[in-house]
C-alpha cells in the first residue's frame, strides 16, 4: 500500500514574474504608463526573488518611464502652443 503520509499538502508558491512583466509592457503602451511602471517593478522584485531574468519587468518599468515621459511633454506642448485653445472656454456657439 502507498503511504500517503509522506505526501506535500502545500501547493508549489505561484511565479508571477511573467504575468507582471507582460501586464508592465501592455499597459504601458496602451493605457496606462504609470501601472505599467508599477508592474514592470513588481515583476522584477519577483524575478529577484526566484532567480530568474528580470528583462520583462525592466522592459515595461522603463517603457512605462519612457511613455510617461512623452505623455507630460506632449501635455505641456499642447498646452503652450495653444493645443487645448479650440475648446469653447466663452461659450461662443461660432454662428
Amino acid at each position: 500500500m502507498t503511504d500517503f503520509s509522506q505526501i506535500p499538502t502545500t501547493p508549489p508558491k505561484k511565479d508571477n514574474t511573467q504575468l507582471f512583466g507582460i501586464l508592465g509592457i501592455v499597459l504601458a503602451l496602451v493605457c496606462c504608463p504609470p501601472l505599467g511602471i508599477l508592474f514592470g517593478y513588481l515583476s522584477m522584485q519577483e524575478a529577484k526573488k526566484a532567480g530568474k531574468d528580470e528583462t520583462l519587468g525592466k522592459v515595461g518599468f522603463w517603457l512605462g518611464i519612457a511613455m510617461t515621459a512623452v505623455s507630460v511633454i506632449g501635455g505641456i506642448l499642447a498646452l503652450c502652443l495653444g493645443g487645448f485653445g479650440s475648446m469653447n472656454w466663452n461659450n461662443d456657439p461660432g454662428y
